[in-house]
């Protein structure tokens, strides 16, 4: 697979998820707002729907780019991201049985597989 195709899905991936966790309400995310609800966890989603925007936005501009370090240094902090990601999504699972914590396991497994493959084929054919 090309890298620029996988750039374009991690860039998806995290934009939908920074819309997400902007724009979804809080409930959506298992948290129910009482007056025992610290801010802190509304917030949280918030900080966390803006790095995902942040991240999906590097991730689209840099799609073209011609290879460089720059290039090489965002693709390999995306694979190392969803390489981290997916576990513990997947340990989520264990703490919330209810959310859906396995398929974003899956997906985000399964992106940072693509990513590094088509790195990795991209190095090899094109060492910059």
């Amino acid at each position: 697979m090309k890298l620029n195709i996988m750039l374009i899905i991690a860039a998806i991936y995290w934009i939908l998820n920074g819309l997400l966790g902007l724009l979804a309400p809080v409930s959506m995310f298992g948290i129910e707002m009482n007056a025992a609800t610290p801010t802190f966890f509304v917030m949280a989603v918030k900080f966390w729907g803006v790095a995902s925007l942040a991240l999906g936005v590097i991730a689209w501009l840099v799609r073209n780019a011609e290879p460089s370090k720059t290039r090489d240094a965002v693709v390999l902090g995306s694979i190392f991201y969803f390489a981290l990601e997916a576990p513990v999504s997947f340990y989520g699972y264990f703490i919330d049985p209810g959310s859906p914590h396995v398929p974003f396991a899956i997906i985000e497994g399964l992106i940072a597989v693509g990513l590094f493959l088509a790195y990795r084929s991209r190095v090899v054919a094109n060492p910059a």
